[in-house]
């Protein structure tokens, strides 16, 4: 074959493989994917409140805001247009029902406008806390009014064996942990919290309150139910002659004369004992008190109404305060870092009267606590002490009507696998 048959042959292959290329797709495959349509707003089904503090809102714009330092009523209100004659009008006609000087740093306000152009401040808002708020209208007339969101309140039932602290069982048993608190207050004359073990069993009825979905202020226990071995103390809430107590099942107070112990929260660090060794004297001596172990500071409460007998200071007791509490009783209380109350002071019972610290003769921070009985010192956990009154036979009936919802609700709170039972 000549040389320009090749060449001519070779033109055609070329061209061909040209148009091979130009009209058939060699590249790697992609789909196509088109273009996302645009998402059609939805309209907002979820309608605004139709008041927000008693104020009808249409029409109206909030904007929310918290006292800083440094913020007065007067300056909050000129901020916006308002003068000053009238932040003095509102504070007049505010008078008798709140004090503006009484606004805290932190606390929510709100101002109101108009929705308008001319965007006009209408009313000023403060909240008093989660309930109780102060509305001001600052256009004429001039209006200053309380007004009160509702409070909810539920009532529930929770038992809980106790594994450690008091205050993590029902915490972690979804009750609200300032129960603790609450118990230790009720039983503080009938169960020694020093002496609370693993396995006893709390159970409590309580109402707790709600503001808008939020908790709000203390739990209130109606009745409670302490189970240790074979000892059992039951608690239940009753107003007689406008005085409100917990008495047992009988109806007998369960306040007594003396609370169990001067501290709220400690543990014992050393009994009463005839014969005891001392741990700075370093030789055996009676100790005729029981020692609670507790941070420096912590308050010392009297455990009973009395009068200061003794205040001061001496090398082995260190800053102590002794209390007559009649005839019969006297308590003193040692080692204190400071002294709160004054020679012939009359006290009563839970009164804090000194801090705990460890002055005189001592290793380490705790209350010594001392117990006389007709003179004679003896160990007042072994004590049988004095109740205070009674449900009065006049109002028994009433006592047993409330009493029996409650006990029910108590055996039922002990019985349920689920802890917390709402009513």
């Amino acid at each position: 074959m000549s040389r320009r048959t090749w060449w001519s042959l070779g033109g055609l292959a070329a061209l061909a493989l040209l148009a091979v290329l130009m009209t058939v797709d060699i590249m790697p495959h992609e789909e196509y994917v088109p273009e996302p349509e645009a998402a059609v707003p939805t309209e907002d089904t979820i309608p605004d409140p139709p008041s927000a503090y008693g104020i009808p809102l249409d029409g109206f714009v909030i904007d929310q805001q918290h006292i800083k330092r440094g913020d007065t009523f007067g300056d909050l209100l000129a901020a916006h247009g308002v003068s000053y004659g009238v932040v003095d009008s509102l504070v007049n006609v505010a008078a008798g029902s709140f004090d503006v000087r009484h606004m805290h740093v932190g606390h929510p306000i709100a101002y109101v406008f108009t929705s308008d152009t001319t965007a006009l401040l209408s009313y000023f808002v403060y909240e008093v806390d989660p309930v109780e708020h102060v509305v001001f209208h600052v256009l004429p007339p001039y209006d200053v009014r309380v007004g009160h969101r509702k409070v909810d309140t539920t009532e529930r039932a929770l038992s809980v064996e106790v594994t450690g602290a008091l205050y993590n069982d029902l915490a972690n048993a979804g009750g609200d942990p300032r129960l603790a608190m609450l118990l230790a207050d009720i039983y503080a004359w009938t169960v020694d919290f020093y002496r609370i073990q693993k396995g006893d069993r709390f159970s409590v009825v309580f109402e707790e309150h709600t503001v808008d979905g939020q908790p709000y202020g203390d739990p209130e226990v109606l009745a409670a139910r302490y189970i240790s071995g074979e000892m059992t103390k039951e608690a239940y809430r009753f107003a007689q002659d406008s005085a409100m107590g917990y008495f047992d099942a009988e109806g007998n107070s369960l306040r007594k004369a003396f609370l169990q112990a001067p501290l709220k929260f400690s543990r014992i660090s050393s009994g009463f004992s005839r014969h005891r060794f001392h741990p700075v004297q370093k030789r055996f001596k009676a100790h005729l008190g029981t020692d609670y172990a507790a941070p420096y500071g912590t308050p010392i409460h009297s455990v009973g109404d009395g009068v200061v007998e003794k205040a001061g200071y001496t090398a082995g007791n260190g800053n102590y305060v002794k209390i007559r509490h009649n005839s019969v009783y006297e308590t003193q209380y040692l080692h204190m870092r400071k002294i709160l109350v004054k020679l012939g002071q009359r006290v009563a019972q839970g009164q804090v009267i000194g801090e705990v610290g460890s002055t005189g003769l001592a290793t380490g921070p705790h209350v010594c606590f001392r117990f006389w009985k007709n003179g004679v010192q003896v160990d007042h956990r072994k004590e049988e002490l004095p109740s205070a009154d009674p449900v009065t036979p006049a109002h028994m009936a009433a006592f047993q009507q409330e009493r029996m919802p409650l006990a029910q609700a108590l055996d039922g709170a002990g019985d349920r696998r689920d802890p917390t039972v709402e009513f």
